[in-house]
């Protein structure tokens, strides 16, 4: 073949799917490029570099730099396979100058455009992924330049990949989405828009769409992963793309693991491929099926046997726990070193860490111990701690062959915590300290911050206080620093926002209140942990960081109102009290149990009943008081509080605070009653009775499976009657009629009496219209059209917190903070239709008289049902909560 031919020849990629590498190669090339091609696919890596190397040794002699150059990037793609780290940097180098060095032409350009994606494979692989984002968006540049539009399409697919390693999976998810041409909001895909997908997709559409169910399931939209994986499965099978449908199928086994961790209410299951079918009931052993399909793929065995190893730990079926162990620990010992081999090495000593810790129980929590479920039976033949420790100095030394220094450090850390195990304290701290020395100069804050806990930890144990302080104040700014993009700091060891996240503002608060007597500076410090923690929980609750920080002074807002900030810390409730111009005041209560807490909620709602009664109905109101209230009770009349106002913790959010009881009287007897997620998240404006126009829509009909609520045509007519009122009622009620109105007039008070739920899932958090649930991710588009004018009340007079879950009024902040509106009024269960419709309608009425606040025409209301014959039992009074500005 002339050299001429050879120059004008079209450069084609074919890439290796399961590890975004791209290998390049002239179409119609010699029978050396032909059989370097034909090694390449039968992944015969090191009879590949050989005969890369000869290609390039002939196009040099021959004086064809442009085609020694594509020779020099596979023979790179052959070394990366075969763990030749540095003879693979030293041939892209070469491959970049040659490249560099010829006249720009479009083949020039787009040869140096795929040579940039393999370096970009190749530190990310390096455990660069930020420097590897950016060769590739420098390729991507040059690919848009070129309008090579199927090269840009795999290069954005290993853009996301580089985010997702670096936390940043809200970015990822948009990036792959784009990819895929498809419009999005949110990161977000409807089936719409999947159907929309040609039946004849190529392998880069189906590796984008593989991506992109993995992101989907690590943002929590667990049903869209689940379609979207299921449309790349059938794709994989209809062109017989075994490498991709290999990882799919451990993909599918991800998701239907993670929809098995939640309750399958809601979640609908398609057909096509068989290891995920319709049966709502059984995910776990759906993806027991597709990892075992996996298992059957070389290039996915190990991983599936991994996550079949994590999922017996979750599942406590633990017969064949031993036999994965032994067969884990062969093909780890056939592998070369590469990334996914010592993250492989992490994972199994991760699980084991887990076995060994029940097996000896009574050590201290550490922070990788408390990512571990809880295995209860003990598990012959599993490995030591000195087996577990070779395990983990293995994949150190690989990392170290391979110079990634993010593995390096995790090993490191993986090794400090054996070691602290095994007793040797100050070896762990050595490793620890190591481990973030490694990674000071790295941009991965989510790896940091591990670390940064795990040695806070350890000077705890040590009673270095002062120390662990300082430290864990660290890994606390490290994750404000991430905010929404810390969906989850390691998804292949699912982690999640409880395990890996929540105990580190916890445990910092906790040291921080060690003492009887706390200073201030650590009262308002740890104040201020807790109301970051609340916004930590509400961004984790949306997966996305989508609200900010504006803090506020409670004298700047109400001189007689006090707010408190109870804390639930292990077997002891805490309390910070925060007066107008006063200094903090602090009070605690020892817990006997740590079950007492959730013991005493579970009495207090089973004594709501008003048709069944109780010996003593009034006892667990009573306890909840004497935790929270009566020790600040002197405090509180001192200063003259009229409003209290609470951001609650755990638990204590599903609490009706109104029904708390002295003995005498209900807290509503006494003050205003208010919850906030925090003053940080507050507008102060008050809203007057002149702006009091109100846009009501209803359900008073039964709809979609939800029953009638015959009080909701009084309600909207009789608030119609006292306020000017534009009503939707029932069919009118429809998502499109109230978006309109609320964009077409900016009513200052929305009022929606129909159905809702709150939930801990925001998937699961819902209002109901007439032709649709609005989830709580869609209200703000719903409700907040008019950015200049936002929404000063809005009221939910007829949704309830999800039976059972006990993290559900997290759903009801999110609600109130979504929709974009200064105060919510809202209800922890559905009440009797008839007596909500009675408070409603007194709150107008003594609000529209124009000389009382929210919070006080709230209080009004309540006592009006409390002090009748027929409503006087808290459960129908208790349940309404006021969220945000109360004024």
């Amino acid at each position: 073949m002339k050299l001429a031919q050879l120059r004008s020849l079209i450069l084609i990629i074919l890439f290796f799917l399961s590890l975004q590498i791209a290998l390049l190669f002239p179409v119609n090339s010699s029978e050396l490029i032909e059989q370097g091609k034909r090694l390449m696919t039968a992944e015969q890596f090191q009879e590949a570099a050989q005969t890369w190397q000869e290609v390039a040794n002939d196009f040099a002699t021959k004086g064809d730099h442009l085609n020694q150059a594509m020779a020099l990037s596979n023979l790179s793609l052959s070394e990366q396979k075969l763990g030749k780290w540095k003879q693979a940097q030293e041939n892209l180098n070469l491959s970049l100058k040659i490249i560099q060095e010829q006249q720009k032409t479009p083949e020039q350009q787009k040869i140096l455009a795929s040579t940039l994606d393999i370096q970009g494979q190749l530190q990310l692989t390096l455990g660069q992924p930020s420097i590897a984002l950016e060769t590739w968006q420098q390729a991507a540049n040059i690919y848009r330049e070129i309008g090579a539009s199927n090269n840009l399409t795999q290069n954005q697919i290993n853009q996301a990949q580089a985010m997702q390693d670096l936390g940043l999976h809200p970015l990822a998810c948009e990036t792959l989405l784009t990819a895929l041409e498809i419009e999005h909001q949110n990161c977000s895909i409807t089936p719409q828009q999947l159907e929309k997908i040609t039946t004849q997709a190529t392998k880069s559409q189906i590796l984008a769409l593989r991506s992109l169910g993995n992101v989907l399931r690590v943002v929590g939209k667990l049903e869209q992963s689940q379609q979207v994986l299921l449309l790349s499965g059938q794709l994989a099978q209809q062109i017989g793309d075994r490498q991709n449908l290999a990882a799919i199928y451990l993909s599918m086994g991800n998701t239907a693991g993670a929809l098995a961790r939640k309750k399958p209410q809601e979640t609908t299951i398609n057909e096509p491929v068989e290891c995920l079918k319709d049966d709502l009931d059984y995910f776990n052993q759906k993806a027991i099926d597709c990892y075992r399909k996996a298992e059957n793929y070389p290039n996915t065995q190990l991983q599936a046997q991994l996550n079949l190893l994590s999922l017996s730990l979750q599942t406590q079926e633990l017969a064949e726990v031993p036999t994965l162990i032994a067969n884990i620990q062969t093909n780890l010992a056939t592998l070369p070193a590469s990334q996914s081999n010592i993250s492989a090495h992490l994972k199994l000593a991760q699980n084991l860490i887990c076995l060994q810790s029940e097996l000896n129980s009574q050590q201290p929590v550490s922070p990788i111990v408390q990512q571990c479920p809880i295995v209860k039976p003990k598990i012959a033949q599993v490995p030591s701690k000195p087996e577990i420790e070779r395990i983990i100095t293995v994949a150190l030394d690989k990392s170290q062959q391979i110079e990634n220094q993010q593995l390096f450090a995790n090993a490191l850390g993986y090794l400090g915590e054996i070691k602290r195990q095994m007793g040797d304290i100050k070896k762990a701290q050595q490793l620890t300290e190591q481990a973030l020395q490694v990674l000071s100069l790295s941009k991965n804050a989510h790896l940091t911050y591990l670390w940064q806990w795990q040695l806070g930890y350890l000077y705890q144990i040590q009673g270095k206080t002062q120390e662990a302080i300082q430290i864990y104040t660290l890994a606390f700014e490290n994750l404000q620093s991430l905010r929404g993009d810390l969906v989850t700091s390691n998804p292949d060891l699912q982690f999640t926002f409880r395990d890996s996240v929540e105990p580190v503002y916890r445990e910092l608060v906790a040291l921080l209140l060690q003492e009887d007597t706390p200073s201030q500076e650590n009262l308002n410090q740890a104040r201020n942990i807790i109301e970051a923690l609340q916004l930590a929980e509400l961004n984790n609750f949306f997966q996305e960081a989508c609200l900010d920080a504006k803090p506020q002074l409670i004298e700047q807002l109400d001189p007689h109102a006090a707010i408190i900030y109870p804390i639930i810390l292990p077997k002891r409730l805490t309390v910070i009290l925060s007066l107008p111009q006063q200094p903090l005041h602090y009070y605690t209560t020892e817990l006997k149990d740590p079950e007492d807490l959730n013991r005493t909620y579970d009495d207090l709602f089973a004594n709501l009943n008003p048709f069944i009664s109780s010996p003593d109905p009034l006892r667990p109101h009573q306890q909840f008081y004497d935790w929270l209230i009566r020790p600040a009770k002197t405090e509180l009349e001192k200063n003259g509080i009229k409003t209290l106002v609470f951001v609650l913790d755990g638990v204590l959010r599903n609490v009706p605070l109104s029904a708390l009881h002295d003995g005498q009287q209900y807290l509503i007897e006494q003050y205003n009653v208010v919850i906030t997620p925090g003053l940080q998240l507050l507008k102060a404006r008050s809203l007057s009775p002149q702006d009091f126009k109100t846009l009501a829509g209803g359900l008073a009909q039964a709809r979609q499976g939800f029953p009638s609520l015959p009080g909701v045509k009084k309600e909207v007519q009789e608030i119609a009657q006292i306020v000017p009122t534009e009503v939707l009622l029932d069919d009118a009620f429809t998502s499109d009629r109230l978006k309109s109105a609320n964009k077409t007039t900016p009513f200052p008070v929305v009022h929606l009496a129909t159905h809702g739920q709150f939930s801990s899932q925001a998937e699961n958090t819902f209002l109901l219209t007439w032709n649709e649930r609005v989830n709580v991710k869609d209200i703000d588009q719903l409700l907040q059209e008019r950015v200049a004018n936002p929404i000063e009340l809005l009221i939910l007079s007829a949704c309830q917190t999800a039976v059972g879950d006990q993290r559900a009024a997290l759903g009801l902040a999110g609600v109130a903070v979504r929709s974009g509106a200064r105060s919510t009024l809202a209800t922890l269960w559905s009440v009797q239709d008839q007596s909500t419709a009675d408070l409603m309608t007194r709150f107008y009425v003594l609000f529209n008289q124009g000389d009382l606040s929210k919070a006080e025409a709230v209080r009004q209301a309540q006592l009006y049902l409390l002090r009748s014959s027929q409503y006087h039992h808290p459960y129908y009074w208790a349940p309404f909560v006021l969220i945000g500005n109360w004024l």
